[in-house]
């Protein structure tokens, strides 16, 4: 699990686990660097069985006070997306460059899309750390028992 050696993140997975009612089966933090609001957001990715969650806590991102062309007086939200498997349409890691090159890329990206609940696709790009393989993969495995 996302830096599962500290014990207020295992509680707050565990929380989560007892929010939602599933066993959560992968972790990843990650940025939606585009979506249709053009509003960059830090969150936690993580899936269980049937279901892909993002969510984002309130507060005042210093970095991206400094890097950022918006204004210096938004905050990331507090939110959850909760994006049942059956509704995606794509859920790809890009690949990777290959060789020397590699070893300086970026942290990967993937792209996401869905339709929301009244049937309009979603689209976002979302650059995240460690543990988009195994989302992915958690996803992928889900769709296909179902």
């Amino acid at each position: 699990m996302l830096f599962s050696k500290s014990p207020g993140v295992e509680e707050f997975w565990k929380n989560r686990e007892e929010e939602i009612g599933s066993p959560i089966l992968a972790t990843a933090l990650g940025r939606v660097i585009r979506e249709e609001e053009a509003f960059q957001l830090w969150g936690l990715f993580y899936t269980t069985s049937k279901t892909l969650y993002f969510q984002t806590f309130e507060s005042n991102n210093w970095y991206s006070l400094l890097v950022s062309r918006e204004k210096r007086t938004k905050k990331s939200r507090d939110e959850i997306w909760e994006i049942p498997f059956e509704s995606l349409l794509r859920f790809e890691l890009r690949p990777k460059k290959k060789g020397f090159l590699g070893f300086f890329a970026p942290p990967p990206l993937v792209h996401l899309s869905w339709k929301d609940e009244t049937g309009k696709e979603k689209i976002c790009l979302i650059e995240m750390e460690r543990g988009a393989e195994a989302l992915i993969r958690s996803a992928l495995a889900s769709e296909n028992r179902s």
